[in-house]
């Protein structure tokens, strides 16, 4: 009898050890990473719970703009107003819908009239410092390339000076003795030229050393030239007879040259609205004995929505492709190795025009 109880013992002890390995077993695979079908909360799949894919895929070559080398930048003109000499409440809503572009632009250019101007050194200096004051609040200062129009040129030479002390940090090659109102930069395959259009004995006038210096700075190696100035070749109405059409002999010198260049586009201001114009032959004439021929199909855009008090008027309707558009504005003008995307953005954030230019 007592050997089968210590046989009994025995078995009873062996049986524990192997429930106790067990046990054990199981503790261990408890505490190890489970399987996704043994825990439900474990993280799941794309295809059993979607995650948007803005939030996931890498951007492509189109939003980083490295396939085609995209570069952006706006056209801002005319933003005079009574707030010392500027319409500030547009100014500043025009710049915070510009900063909800995406992608964002590299630069601004804006062709004249920034603010109302004054018939002395100290009154226009004062209105250009709270223009810049206004505006570098929502970028560098070196984003902005500022051209004057006929309303710094109020004061005269004075309003030249004080163009010239206000805006002196961006970079460009400047004409000598235009106190940096006449100057190129170039942009990847562009050659961006700013013109003072009333340069002191010139007025309504891109002539004499400003036209001989725009002659020879004509890159036949670049695509594309860009040309701003304040005052329109070819006025839609309201400043017909107060612009460069005042003397059509110069003014049609000057589009020679524009029309000689690679795939020229011209971007104005003075008239308080949005237009775009078509240039071709059909403005060739004879002026003084003297032919003066257009070869190309050149786009005239009037950009002058930025806070001046906007104009209705329309006269002259030649080759109108867009009539003026009495709305405050900017210019989206996008490059890249295709052309030029340009787009007109209203105040409200509208689409108002968009077009292209291919080489």
């Amino acid at each position: 009898m007592k050997k089968y109880l210590i046989l009994i013992t025995l078995l009873e002890m062996l049986i524990f050890s192997m429930i106790g390995c067990s046990s054990s077993n199981n503790s261990e695979n408890q505490n190890s990473t489970p399987s996704v079908t043994n825990n439900p909360t474990a993280v799941p799949s794309v295809t059993s719970a979607p995650i948007p894919s803005a939030a996931v895929q890498p951007p492509s070559d189109a939003n980083t703009n490295t396939a085609k080398e995209s570069i952006r930048f706006i056209v801002l003109a005319d933003s005079r107003g009574s707030d010392n000499g500027v319409n500030s409440e547009i100014v500043k809503s025009i710049l915070s819908e510009v900063q909800k572009l995406s992608p964002q632009p590299e630069f601004a250019v804006m062709p004249g009239d920034l603010t109302d101007g004054s018939k002395n050194y100290e009154g226009i200096k004062g209105q250009l410092d709270y223009f810049k004051q206004i505006i570098t609040g929502y970028y560098p200062v070196k984003f902005y390339y500022p051209g004057i129009g006929n309303h710094e040129m109020r004061a005269g030479k004075a309003g030249e000076k004080a163009f010239s002390e206000t805006f002196d940090e961006f970079d460009a090659e400047f004409l000598d003795g235009y106190n940096r109102t006449s100057y190129y930069f170039d942009v990847g395959d562009a050659r961006l030229f700013m013109l003072n259009s009333d340069h002191t004995g010139e007025k309504h006038k891109i002539e004499g050393d400003q036209l001989d210096w725009l002659k020879s700075n004509i890159d036949p190696e670049k695509s594309y030239h860009l040309f701003f100035l304040h005052e329109p070749p070819y006025p839609t109405g309201a400043e017909a007879g107060n612009s460069l059409d005042s003397a059509p002999e110069a003014r049609d010198a000057f589009w020679e040259v524009v029309d000689n260049s690679n795939n020229p586009i011209v971007f104005c201001g003075h008239e308080h609205n949005y237009s775009r114009r078509l240039v071709d032959s059909s403005f060739n004439q004879k002026i003084g004995g003297k032919s003066f021929k257009y070869d190309k199909a050149v786009m005239q855009v009037i950009s002058g929505g930025f806070g001046a008090p906007l104009y209705t008027e329309y006269t002259e309707k030649k080759n109108m492709i867009i009539p003026p558009i009495p709305q405050y504005h900017y210019t989206v003008v996008d490059m890249n190795e295709d052309g030029l995307n340009i787009q007109a953005i209203n105040i409200d954030g509208d689409i108002i025009d968009t077009f292209e230019v291919k080489k």
